[in-house]
């Protein structure tokens, strides 16, 4: 059994293995630890990973990126086109069950390929080169998603795995992960049966590439529980870098008279040399952005210093606390409560970012919570890897428990023909809140009885048996969760057809009874650890 675990960033993905002399992180086939997540479409051939990076800039338009951004997403939310698109340079279409495809050039004609099918392409990259790499077949694997994701979503990476050959054994969100990877290496937690001692409750910031996430974590020993969380899924980096853009694309068009905006190509060369400019600031003071023939043959030249970078993302970094004040609510912890606030994510090296923390956390820089003990790069990767682990019958791990959080409201609801009896003057009872915002992951079971009363001619429609539909919905408040707007509050119905037959009616007629016929039905619903409803 593999015990692999993989963070699938929108930016790179990065994999990890378990093995005797602790957790490793894997190196693709050019030794890079970090393998971007992309897909090119040749003449003849599709491009993976690293390979797909060298065909990117003048094969742009057949390179897919923003996988994880995209897949298990309705083509109709609002934010494929108003705020993923600018980043893609591919054609993105609407698939054949309504999602999100692109639409490439590949074998002398233009293909769909929906986003789940090129995420399974990549995935099938990464089983390749780590599968190379720990010498045995990768068949089981723990992956991560952001907190934020739906029940479509999920169920899209499990099937984008599936084809690629890889069995998920789990799906962790990405700040469990993390936590998990720091619950493990701490010696030092509270003990569980001391009342003298609190849980330690830290703070995980995870600002990446494309999502700002927060999750507030109680740890004791042996066990972690999420408490509560927050996210702005349109923060990050690319977000910083498209300011610097803008900022550039202003001071080029004066001083060398040309459209920068109105070329697809030059706009992605130039956001590539923004995002080095914005590492360069995090460490220096001021640096100099130099792009040659950047457009009609014209080299390019601008220099920019720390107080200008920081004044144009100002906007952006008040951003950030807003989720952390409505992480700290949801988890009913107030700042003073919090023990540390640990980083990861590429963006929280900017200084800016690092100053708003330390500020909101009630402290500066030289004197704060801040902490950045897990590697902000690969603890994902490594936490997933770690769950791997204890799920693996190979490895002992300590014992080291996860409570995941619920982040949308699910309801569960049925037809009025089969809800209880109202009391008078009262509507009958159609559905109710079966996972609150909150709710343990995994779940206890929910049982649901229902009663069915049935005339004669129903059931012989039926042929003497009783079916029933229950619809699973999300809540009226997971609007305020940040439910994406095109998803809709639907996450599936599950026709219960030919439960039982029902003898009694079979004996009721033949003693010529008229009777209406009665059934009662129980069902279990749970999340599973997936998050999934089951």
């Amino acid at each position: 059994m593999s015990v692999v675990g993989i963070d699938f960033g929108n930016l790179n993905a990065v994999v990890a293995v378990a093995r005797n002399k602790g957790i490793d992180v894997i190196t693709n086939e050019v030794s890079n630890r970090a393998t971007p997540s992309l897909v090119s479409f040749g003449e003849q051939q599709r491009y993976l990973g690293e390979a797909a990076k060298t065909q990117e800039m003048f094969n742009f338009k057949n390179t897919v990126f923003g996988l994880k951004r995209l897949i298990g997403r309705p083509f109709t939310d609002p934010d494929v086109m108003n705020v993923e698109k600018k980043y893609i340079n591919a054609n993105l279409v609407e698939g054949e069950r309504g999602e999100v495809a692109a639409a490439v050039q590949y074998q002398g004609e233009i293909r769909h390929f929906s986003y789940t099918q090129i995420a399974a392409m990549f995935l099938g990259n990464v089983k390749e080169f780590t599968s190379a790499e720990i010498k045995i077949p990768v068949t089981d694997a723990v992956i991560s998603v952001p907190g934020w994701f739906t029940d479509r979503q999920r169920r899209a990476i499990l099937d984008a795995a599936q084809v690629a050959g890889i069995n998920i054994l789990r799906i962790l969100n990405d700040l469990t992960a993390a936590a998990l990877g720091y619950g493990l290496t701490k010696l030092d937690l509270p003990d569980p049966s001391d009342a003298k001692h609190k849980p330690r409750n830290v703070v995980f910031v995870d600002l990446g590439h494309s999502s700002f996430q927060v999750s507030v974590v109680s740890f004791v020993k042996g066990k972690l529980v999420v408490k509560g969380t927050s996210y702005d899924r349109n923060l990050g980096g690319r977000d910083f870098d498209e300011l610097l853009v803008d900022h550039f694309t202003k001071i080029f068009d004066a001083k060398y008279k040309m459209d920068i905006k109105s070329n697809a190509k030059a706009i992605f060369r130039l956001r590539a040399a923004c995002e080095k400019v914005k590492k360069i600031l995090s460490a220096n003071a001021k640096t100099v952005l130099n792009v040659e023939c950047l457009l009609d043959d014209k080299d390019v030249r601008a220099e920019v210093d720390r107080a200008e970078f920081e004044e144009l993302i100002a906007p952006l970094v008040a951003r950030l606390t807003g989720p952390l004040e409505k992480a700290l609510a949801a988890a009913e912890v107030t700042a003073d409560e919090v023990d540390f606030v640990e980083m990861i994510g590429g963006s929280t090296r900017i200084p800016a970012v690092k100053e708003t923390l330390a500020k909101f956390f009630g402290g500066n820089l030289d004197e704060n919570k801040l902490s950045t003990t897990l590697n902000q790069d690969e603890a994902v990767s490594r936490g997933c890897a770690l769950q791997c682990a204890i799920l693996s019958p190979v490895f002992k791990v300590r014992d080291f428990s996860t409570q995941e959080w619920n982040n949308y409201p699910i309801e569960l609801a049925w037809d009025a023909s089969v809800a209880p009896a109202p009391k008078s003057g009262e509507p009958a009872v159609t559905s109710i809140d079966a996972f609150p915002v909150g709710n343990d992951i995994p779940s206890k079971p929910k049982l649901l009885t229902f009663f069915r009363t049935l005339d004669s001619a129903e059931l012989e429609a039926n042929a003497g048996h009783v079916s029933l539909d229950v619809k699973a919905v999300y809540g009226p408040s997971a609007i305020d969760r940040n439910l994406p707007l095109g998803v809709g509050t639907e996450i599936g119905t599950w026709q219960l057809k030919n439960i039982r037959k029902l003898q009694a009616h079979t004996e009721a007629e033949a003693a010529g009874s008229t009777e209406p016929h009665k059934a009662t039905i129980k069902i279990k619903a749970k999340l599973d650890a997936n998050g999934l409803i089951v």
